[in-house]
């Protein structure tokens, strides 16, 4: 059976709620969000919210499971640092009402989580076969140093209001990550 097409009704609503959600995120915790204020803000009613989402967490999740499902998607089609790091950097820039919630103060740690997570097979496979051999315990700590540190730029790009242009940032991480790769510990 063909999966049902969603109505434009339907597209709106969820549309409104979202970006309703994201700005009131500038603001305030998700915990300090509800149902009501959002619903406010989006001009619809909390019965329409109800039909798509359980919580303002909720929502919150599904929003953010978007952006995960597309930069898994970067992840899984890039090989090489370099491209993967411009990816993550395109989609940040391209999605910045939600990156600079997700990186900052208000944002959900379960995210940043789980992208580190789901980065760290690549990162091993590709670390394994530099030609500085590195025992399992020296690679987490390059991983968690490498990956932090990427996060930190990230977060002060956003707190910069992304002036730069995405291939500049990811060629300063990508340079950094380089040199840490040619070195020897």
């Amino acid at each position: 059976m063909p999966m049902k097409k969603e109505d434009r009704r339907i597209k709106y609503s969820k549309m409104v709620l979202k970006s309703s959600l994201l700005e009131l995120l500038q603001d305030k915790p998700i915990q300090k969000i509800t149902v009501t204020e959002i619903c406010r803000k989006a001009d619809i009613n909390r019965n329409t919210f109800y039909a798509h989402y359980f919580s303002p967490e909720n929502l919150l999740t599904q929003i953010e499971d978007e952006l995960f499902q597309q930069l898994t998607g970067s992840i899984k089609s890039s090989t090489k640092t370099e491209t993967l790091i411009l990816e993550i950097c395109q989609l940040i820039y391209a999605n910045k009402a939600l990156s600079t919630i997700i990186f900052s103060e208000h944002g959900n740690n379960n995210f940043l989580e789980r992208m580190k997570a789901h980065g760290h097979a690549n990162f091993m496979r590709e670390w394994q076969a530099s030609p500085n051999q590195y025992d399992p315990e020296t690679l987490e700590k390059l991983y968690t140093f490498i990956v932090n540190g990427t996060v930190g730029i990230i977060q002060d790009w956003i707190q910069n209001d992304l002036t730069e242009v995405p291939e500049e940032v990811a060629a300063f991480i990508t340079h950094t990550i380089a040199l840490l790769q040619k070195s020897s510990l």
